[in-house]
Parts: C-alpha cells; structure tokens; sequence
C-alpha cells in the first residue's frame, strides 16, 4: 500500500516538472486530486479499502449577513460634517443681523410774536328778532283805593279831626284819612281849609271812586270835607303772566347761533382768493321789548350785532411765521437741526387801526438732529465689531444724539456686532 502511494506522487511531481518546462504560452490548467490516505497499526487498517476521491471543488466563501453595526458607525461619523454643511448654510441665508436704534436728540420751540399782516374788511351789520311766550308768574294781592280829602272850616276858630276820620261817598264806599286835619279859622269872606291823604277802607277796585264822590258836611257845624279828585289805583287780588329773563335767554340763543354763521358767511363773501377770515371779536347787543318782571303774554327779543374782520393769507402768515421761528430755532440750539414734520401756526389775536391789520400769533415746531446717510455709514464703521456696551457708550458720545439701544437676530451670541454691511440703523424720534 505505500509502494503504491509513493509511486502514484512520483508520478504526479513528474508531471508538474514537465508543465514546468513547456512554454508559458502553452501551460494548461488541470485539476489536481488529493489523495487522502488514513494508515492504521492494526493489520485490519492495512486491509483498508481504497477510498475514492473526487476532483476538490474550488472553495465559496460563505454569504455574510448584512452589517449593520458598520453603517450605523459610518451614519454616526457622518452626522457632525452633514450638521456642519446644513450650519453654513443656514447662516448664509440667516446671517446675524444687528439693529441699532438711535434716539436723536430732540426739541420743541415755540415762538410767540406779532406781524402787520393782512386788510381790513368792510363792517356788516345783521339784526335777527324772535317772539316767545312769557313764562314768568306775577301775583297781585287787593290793593285800597287813594286820594285826597279837603277839609273847609267856616267857623271862626280852627277845628282839629285826628287821622282815621271815615268818611262815606254817595255810593257807599267808605274814605279813611290818613293824616291828621288841622284846619284853620274862617276869615269871612275866606274859609279856612286843609287836604290831607285817604284811601278807601275796603281794598279792590271797588275803592275807584269819581270825583266830589264825597261831598258833605262833617265832623262839626260849618265844616265840609270834599274829594275834588278821583280816588284811584284799587286793584283786586289776581295772578299774571310776567316776563322771565329764562324768556329772554330761549329767544336770544338760536338768535345769537344763526346771527354768527350770517355773519360769517357775510364776511367771507369778501375774501379774495388764498385769503382766510380772521374775524374780530364783537358783542352782540339785545333788545327786549319788555323787561323782566313786566307783565306780559309775550316778548320779542332783538338781536343785532356789527363785525368786522382781517382777511389774511394764510401761506404769507406760515412764511412769515416760520423765518421767525427758524432764526428762534438757531439761536437756541445752534446747527445740525432740523424741523421734524410740520410746524403748527395759529392767530391768538388780530387788532385793527383804521387800515393795518397786526396779527398775534403762536408757533410751535420739533426740531430733531438730524444723521445723514453718510454718517449712519460712518457710524455703522465705528461700531462693528465692538461689544453692546462699547457701542452704547460711543452712542453716547456722539453729539446730537440722546441714547441708543440695540437688538440682534439671527444666529449670534449678542456680544459682538457683526461687520458694517449687516447692522441697521433706525432712527427713532421720541
């Protein structure tokens, strides 16, 4: 058995030292078989039986599962470049943007003064009248009759008859007098005589009485007492309407409403073109036709009332006005302001002479320093890249400017301004 198997590798070298020796170009590729051969010690062994061999099949590595451990590592180590690409992205469409706000320094002036500016309209007069119902209530208690009584004395010494002698008329109504009668002797062919004050004794209109109503003797032989006037003025107790001043005042309001509107559109009738109406004060003047307290059913109020006014131009005046206030500006805080919106400009008063007219007047306006673009540039340069309180405090510095404040947006750390190109400038006006 080993005879055998040395003589069979003999045989096989041989013919790899033939292959060998032919030519590359001719070398030809066989299989080779491998001979596996088991000896035992026991003589049973030595009888072994021939094991066939097959042609050894070339060797395929096993199919490996799917790695996944290796990707997720490859994943992992590539997340930090991915977030870094996504980064500089993302700041090249947000980049860091700084806002600063600028509070420039600021001021209200005011000028008070007066122009001769402006004509002198024609005076108007306008007169308006309204009739009312009274309101008022009057009251009236009875009121006695008065006169006179004459007393004449034939006697030739004088008689005495004391106040508060009655004495009765020929239709009854009786007379009280209301002084004493001393009345004189009688000098013949002349008779002493004296008149003193009476009235009716019962109150009313019944007290009227005509004249020689009373005419007889009284009191004493040869004396007589004579009424040679009419006893007048009793009146009876009655209510009335009178004449309120409430009266007056409801006649006179819509009149004095209705009188200013006549009169302006009066006087504006007069402007000439770009001319406004400045008119002058006037007081109206009232005419009742009763006065308050009169007795009355009703009242007519009148109304009437001359104005004149100024017709000025209103651009002359805000031309005029804002030269004076801008020289007021100046003089106050110097150069480098300017006026902030519009400057308001009113008429407190116009006074007239016989033909100017000189108008008082009030301006007011905000003046604002003002930061041209060229120096928000500069500003802008100064300040990049310097910390918030570095910038608050050249802020700060700069003349004409009051305060500053800043804010950021963007991906920042707010402690740095980013460069010139990416900060704003707002200018905000308190």
């Amino acid at each position: 058995m080993t005879n055998h198997l040395e003589d069979d590798i003999r045989e096989v070298l041989a013919k790899v030292d033939n292959e060998d020796q032919q030519p590359q170009d001719q070398v030809k590729i066989e299989d080779i078989y491998v001979l596996i051969v088991r000896e035992t010690d026991t003589e049973a062994e030595d009888q072994s039986q021939i094991v066939e061999s097959e042609p050894a099949k070339p060797s395929v590595s096993a199919k490996q599962p799917f790695d996944y451990v290796t990707l997720g590592i490859v994943l992992i180590c590539c997340i930090p470049l991915l977030a870094s690409i996504l980064f500089q992205v993302y700041l090249l469409q947000n980049p860091a943007i700084a806002t600063v706000t600028i509070i420039p320094k600021s001021q209200q002036v005011t000028l008070s003064g007066t122009l001769q500016l402006g004509r002198v309209l024609q005076p108007i007069t306008i007169s308006q009248s309204q009739t009312v119902p009274t309101t008022g209530r009057g009251h009236q208690d009875a009121r006695a009759a008065t006169g006179t009584v004459t007393f004449y004395n034939g006697q030739l010494n004088s008689i005495f008859i004391p106040a508060g002698f009655i004495l009765t008329g020929s239709d009854g109504v009786q007379i009280v007098t209301d002084q004493d009668a001393s009345i004189p002797a009688s000098n013949l062919p002349q008779v002493g005589q004296v008149t003193v004050q009476a009235h009716a004794l019962s109150p009313g209109s019944k007290g009227n009485i005509a004249a020689y109503d009373i005419n007889q003797g009284c009191c004493a032989t040869a004396i007589k007492a004579v009424n040679s006037n009419s006893f007048y003025n009793g009146q009876d107790e009655r209510n009335f309407q009178t004449v309120s001043k409430n009266d007056i005042d409801r006649a006179a309001s819509p009149l004095k409403a209705t009188l200013a509107q006549s009169m302006t559109g009066a006087l504006e009738g007069q402007l000439k073109p770009l001319e406004q109406l400045s008119l002058l004060p006037c007081s109206p003047t009232l005419t009742p036709n009763q006065n308050v307290g009169d007795e009355a059913i009703q009242v007519k109020v009148t109304i009437s009332e001359t104005c004149t006014a100024a017709a000025l131009n209103s651009n002359d005046l805000t031309m005029k006005a804002m030269q004076l206030l801008t020289s007021q500006e100046y003089k106050k805080l110097g150069s480098g302001y300017s006026l902030f919106g519009t400057a308001n400009v009113s008429v407190i008063q116009a006074t007239i002479t016989p033909h100017l007219v000189f108008l008082s007047f009030k301006a007011t306006g905000m003046w604002v320093y003002g930061l041209s673009s060229k120096a928000q540039e500069l500003i802008k340069k100064e300040i990049e890249g310097k910390t918030r309180d570095q910038v608050l405090k050249i802020l700060g510095a700069m003349p004409g400017i009051e305060r500053g404040t800043i804010s950021f947006t963007g991906f920042t750390d707010e402690r740095r301004l980013p460069k010139s190109s990416y900060i704003h400038i707002i200018l905000f006006v308190s």
